[in-house]
């Protein structure tokens, strides 16, 4: 599956480089790793798959489409909030500190069946799992959820990733590239999926732009507001007043607009 975002394949100036894909949630989530380990090194791989194995964890949580899952049982009604185990807990206090911050544009409980934090979860995991990767001694890794990445460290020695966003008319081609160490990149448009997306306040499936890109540094947060973003529209903008460390990147009809340090040096040409 194409993605709205994607890693730009770059020198990695002598570094090794690895990656991973893994089968989680419907999708594949690609790891890839860089550095200056060997090829073969078995203690990476060991790290890769605890990553991964904590998606499944995630799903298990977090899906809506497992009957057994945490999230499903709490929309039944079988299970309180209070009694779900704290990572959820936690979760949902972010979806909800996400839904008065974007003025309940991002509402995982003005949705169809109960609450469906899914719009922030591929973001925040993918963060998680990149950090499990650093903290088994990899500090170089990008892990892409389907469009949704979250970086650490550089592709190259002294070079930021560089993730490009694609054309929401023409998914072949690039129209922006990022360059993020420590951040994350989330697009939300009319790609694959875009048209399944409900506006909570009206409960339609409407959209204000054709893509929506959302640069800053915290993955779960960085992916709910690309959603909000494509839902609101450049009105947005007024939200990133107040998160100076976020960039956005607009397209609608074949026109893109920008703001924010991620794209300050197209704001000084």
């Amino acid at each position: 599956m194409i993605g709205p975002a994607t890693v730009r394949l770059s020198g990695t100036g002598g570094w090794t480089r690895t990656v991973h894909a893994e089968e989680v949630w419907g999708t594949v989530v690609t790891f890839e790793v860089r550095g200056d380990h060997p090829t073969d090194d078995a203690h990476l791989t060991s790290a890769l798959e605890s990553a991964a194995s904590w998606l499944h964890d995630v799903d298990g949580w977090f899906s809506t489409y497992r009957v057994d899952s945490t999230i499903t049982a709490v929309r039944n009604g079988l299970l309180t909030e209070s009694q779900a185990p704290a990572i959820v807990r936690d979760v949902l206090a972010a979806c909800r500190l996400a839904r008065r911050f974007t003025q309940g544009v991002f509402d995982p409980w003005a949705v169809p069946g109960g609450v469906d934090p899914s719009g922030y979860v591929k973001g925040w995991a993918a963060g998680v799992a990149a950090d499990l990767v650093v903290r088994a001694g990899y500090p170089n890794v990008l892990v892409n959820a389907a469009g949704d990445i979250a970086c650490r460290g550089e592709q190259a020695p002294g070079e930021p990733w560089a993730v490009g966003i694609l054309d929401p008319g023409d998914t072949r081609a690039v129209i922006e590239v990022v360059r993020v160490r420590d951040g994350a990149v989330a697009t939300s448009g009319l790609y694959e999926r875009g048209a399944h997306i409900i506006d909570p306040r009206s409960g339609r499936r409407q959209v204000a732009l054709d893509s929506a890109t959302v640069v800053g540094p915290d993955p779960g947060l960085t992916d709910a507001l690309a959603t909000a973003v494509l839902l609101r529209g450049p009105e947005s903008v007024a939200w990133f007043a107040a998160l100076p460390a976020y960039s956005i990147y607009l397209v609608r009809d074949r026109q893109a607009s920008w703001w924010g340090p991620a794209f300050a040096h197209k704001q000084e040409n």
